[in-house]
């Protein structure tokens, strides 16, 4: 009688660590993606070469990141209404927003938040992961205007690029978008958002659709 082998079955799934470094780097990829869909119609960005592009969307994400890490230290909490209190920023809904979603006022010291933007993102977004920070992700990325004018200076501002050269004379460009491009950053930091696929997808119907 022949004995039958037992057979090992072997698990195919990556492991933790590997999961995890995978996660991270689609993460990464997904944030520069968005970045690069943000700045698609600035024709200064398109004039740079792909390495330039790359450089100065990483080094702008990761000023973002590094505004979120000491917003965090300082006011011990995530949630950009509790920071905007605290920094004396009053946080408020409006109706009849049309297409904007929120925005700061400077001469106000205020960030408005539009009901109709807001209230149609809630009824069309189905993403666990996002759907209890759709209020908070508008006001962070306001926030972070704000901090612009108030603590950091405009970000898009430290990133010179030649426009034209006419003998001794040359002037030189600013991309405004980096900007918003850190305020990304700023906002998925800041909540601790992951980007995984799911997010993305819904992350380019916030940003980029004309609700």
């Amino acid at each position: 009688m022949i004995k039958k082998r037992k057979t090992t079955k072997i698990n195919l799934r990556k492991p933790p660590k590997v999961q995890n470094e995978a996660r991270s780097a689609i993460g990464e990829r997904n944030r520069i993606t968005l970045a690069y869909m943000e700045l698609a119609r600035d024709k200064t960005f398109q004039r740079l070469s792909e390495e330039q592009k790359l450089h100065t969307v990483r080094e702008v994400l990761s000023i973002g990141d590094e505004v979120a890490g000491w917003v965090l230290a300082e006011y011990d909490t995530n949630d950009p209404r509790k920071i905007a209190s605290k920094l004396g920023v009053r946080v408020f809904g409006e109706d009849r927003g049309k297409k904007k979603g929120a925005e700061y006022r400077k001469g106000k010291n205020e960030i408005v938040v539009y009901r109709d933007f807001h209230e149609k993102l809630v009824r069309e977004i189905k993403s666990a992961e996002l759907s209890d920070h759709i209020l908070k992700f508008m006001v962070a990325h306001e926030l972070f205007h704000y901090l612009e004018i108030s603590r950091v200076g405009q970000i898009y501002k430290r990133f010179k690029f030649n426009g034209w050269r006419l003998g001794p004379y040359k002037k030189d460009r600013y991309i405004k978008g980096l900007s918003d491009v850190a305020a990304q950053a700023f906002t998925l930091s800041l909540l601790g958002l992951e980007i995984s696929p799911q997010v993305f997808d819904y992350l380019t119907y916030i940003l980029y659709t004309n609700l």
